[in-house]
C-alpha cells in the first residue's frame, strides 16, 4: 500500500459527513425548536387546565352554595306556608265559631219573636171586642162634638159680625169727633210715630 493513500483519507466521505452533520444539526435544531414549542404548548395547556380546573372548582363551590341557599329558602317557604296555613285555619275556625254563636243567637231571637207575636196576637184577640165597642162609642161622641162645633162656629161668626159692626160704628164716631176738634201736639206726635202724617 501506498503511503500517499494512507495519508489521504477519503475525500468523498468528509463532505458527506459534513452534509450529514449539517442535516443532523438542522434536524436537531428543528427538534429543539419543536421541543420548546411543545413545552410551551404543554405549559399553556397546563395553565389552561389549571384555570379550567379552578373555574370548575369555583362553579362547583358556587353551585353548592346555591343548592344550600335553595334548600334553606325551600325550608323557609315550607315553614312560612305551614305558618300561614295554620294562621288561616285558626282564623277560619274562630270565624266558624262566631258564625255558630250568632246563628244560635239568631235562632233564639227568632223563636222568642215567634212566641211574642203569638202572645201579642192572643192579647189582641182577647181585647178586640172591647176595642170594637169603644170604637163605636168614640165615633158617636165624635159625631155629637162635630155637630156642636159647627153650631159654635156659626154663633162665633154671628158674634164676630156684630162686634165688627159695633166697632166700625164706634171708630166712625171717634173719627168724626177728632176731625171736628183740632189735634193737640201729642196727637200730632202720635200720628207721626204711627206714620199717619208724614
Amino acid at each position: 500500500m501506498d503511503g500517499s493513500q494512507t495519508a489521504d483519507p477519503k475525500p468523498e466521505i468528509k463532505p458527506d459527513s459534513d452534509l450529514a452533520l449539517d442535516q443532523l444539526r438542522a434536524a436537531n435544531e428543528e427538534l429543539q425548536r419543536r421541543k420548546v414549542d411543545a413545552e410551551k404548548d404543554r405549559e399553556l395547556f397546563r395553565e389552561l387546565y389549571g384555570k379550567a380546573s379552578a373555574h370548575v372548582s369555583e362553579v362547583s363551590k358556587e353551585n353548592n352554595e346555591l343548592h344550600e341557599r335553595v334548600s334553606l329558602l325551600e325550608g323557609k317557604v315550607k315553614d312560612g306556608l305551614q305558618l300561614i296555613r295554620g294562621t288561616y285555619e285558626s282564623r277560619v275556625r274562630l270565624l266558624e265559631e262566631e258564625v255558630k254563636k250568632w246563628k244560635g243567637m239568631y235562632e233564639i231571637l227568632m223563636a222568642r219573636d215567634r212566641k211574642m207575636q203569638g202572645d201579642e196576637l192572643r192579647r189582641r184577640a182577647a181585647v178586640e171586642p172591647e176595642l170594637r165597642a169603644e170604637n163605636v162609642k168614640l165615633r158617636e161622641e165624635l159625631e155629637i162634638l162635630t155637630e156642636d162645633y159647627e153650631k159654635m162656629e156659626k154663633v162665633l161668626e154671628q158674634l164676630g159680625e156684630q162686634e165688627l159692626k159695633l166697632l166700625g160704628e164706634q171708630e166712625l164716631e171717634e173719627g168724626l169727633q177728632k176731625a171736628v176738634q183740632c189735634p193737640s201736639a201729642d196727637d200730632v206726635e202720635h200720628f207721626m210715630e204711627e206714620g199717619v202724617v208724614s
